[in-house]
């Protein structure tokens, strides 16, 4: 036998699998953080690349925007000052900066962190707004796939725009970044379902959504991005800044180092956590991994997703719309081209992944939440669902383990796929 353990919540749980039929655990590769992000920021501020220094590129009375998004303001937060001490160089005073933060659209930022981080920033002397679907936004053009961007009216009137964001994995994304952050999360609703939407019947929507967002990204004249890729357990790896286009393609390469795994062919069965606490918080945040288990999953094979979700469904567009459409995907998607919204886009990922494999969960959600959600069985135990999985695909079948699935990206070698 062999002990697998996977995150849940804010402890593990074990998977006894006989050795027999483990085919892999696929992780993600570790690699040493530096030990000061104002360093870091820093150095990166005083040697961008592709671009001159900030202190050199804005000028005094410029309006300046500054973007990050809330769920990652504790991380972002200590580059501020840093920016505002390249301001100030050029002559600017703090308070021609106004930090917007931006909506995360797929996860929860923790209670009380934007009231602590908006008393910092004005601590600072700059400003800060939070963007909501029901800020005034402006049209900036649109794209040539079709797509109408309406943005942020205080972003888009500033002279100045800067973009400070993480660069990891996401599997809706393929990667979050300054872009994504922006054109999802300081736009307005109808954007957002112009970028989503034609992801919803797709089998891997990821690649489609992500070259949308790089494409459109081009219309929003980012005039400076800084760009932190992190490891496994939140430390710095990587931090880059200058041109918008060229960090991101060096944070992509500095993240693929770690988060981008090469696997050799596909399992019968795919045990799979999010990576546990905040990711698996709600199974509105948790089902999302689904999306990397099926790229290393046989077709009709079984996946078991382990995730505690102690905030139930999380959100209650996510909730009405499973209650609603139940195991009707297709009826869904028909009704978010009429009424677009982010927890139903979700549902409708989640629906098809129920319909076209065999989902098992183990999770704390009580039995009458499970009952709302046809073709879903819920273990209480890792080792239950295994048996469960065994019966189903076969004594011999290979086992695969995905322990940081959010944040995973499983590449099936080319003769496998």
């Amino acid at each position: 036998m062999v002990d697998v353990w996977l995150p849940y919540g804010n402890t593990e749980v074990c998977v006894r699998v006989p050795a027999e039929n483990l085919q892999n655990i696929v992780r993600i590769k570790e690699k040493v953080s530096a030990k000061k992000i104002e360093d870091e920021v820093r150095g990166s501020l005083e040697n961008p690349i592709g671009s001159r220094r900030l202190s050199e590129v804005v000028r005094p009375g410029e309006r300046v925007a500054l973007v990050l998004s809330a769920s990652e303001a504790p991380v972002i937060k200590p580059i501020v000052p840093l920016v505002l001490e390249e301001m100030s160089r050029a002559g600017l005073k703090s308070s021609d900066l106004t930090v917007i933060v931006a909506q995360d659209l797929f996860r929860s930022e923790a209670e009380g962190v934007l009231g602590q981080l908006k008393n910092d920033i004005l601590s600072f002397g700059a400003n800060m707004i939070i963007h909501e679907f029901s800020s005034e936004t402006i049209p900036i053009g649109e794209f040539g796939s079709g797509i109408k961007i309406h943005i942020n009216r205080v972003f888009a009137e500033s002279k100045v725009r800067i973009s400070a964001s993480l660069v990891e994995p996401d599997p809706y994304m393929l990667y979050r970044w300054g872009g994504s952050s922006i054109l999802l999360g300081l736009s307005s609703i109808e954007t957002v379902r112009q970028i989503l939407s034609p992801a919803l019947n797709l089998d891997n929507p990821s690649d489609l959504i992500f070259k949308g967002i790089f494409e459109a990204s081009s219309s929003l004249d980012i005039t400076f991005a800084i760009n932190i890729v992190r490891n496994i357990k939140g430390g710095i790896v990587g931090l880059v800044s200058g041109d918008f286009e060229r960090c991101l393609q060096e944070s992509i390469r500095i993240a693929d180092e770690i988060y981008r795994v090469s696997v050799e062919k596909r399992a019968d069965v795919v045990f799979i956590s999010p990576g546990g606490s905040p990711f698996d918080a709600s199974l509105f945040e948790a089902c999302r991994c689904l999306e990397n288990a099926l790229r290393i999953s046989k077709r009709d094979g079984v996946i078991i997703l382990v995730a505690e979700c102690p905030g139930g469904y999380g959100r209650v567009d996510f909730h009405e719309a499973l209650s609603k459409f139940r195991g009707d995907p297709k009826s869904l998607e028909r009704s978010l081209q009429k009424r677009f919204t982010i927890g139903g886009f979700v549902a409708c990922r989640f629906l098809r992944v129920l319909r076209g494999a065999n989902i098992g969960m183990v999770s704390a959600l009580p039995d009458f939440y499970i009952s709302e959600m046809e073709g879903l069985k819920v273990f209480r135990t890792a080792n239950e669902a295994l048996t469960y999985a065994l019966e189903r695909s076969g004594r011999r079948s290979k086992v695969s383990f995905i322990p940081h699935g959010n944040l995973t990206l499983p590449t099936i070698e080319e003769g496998e796929r």
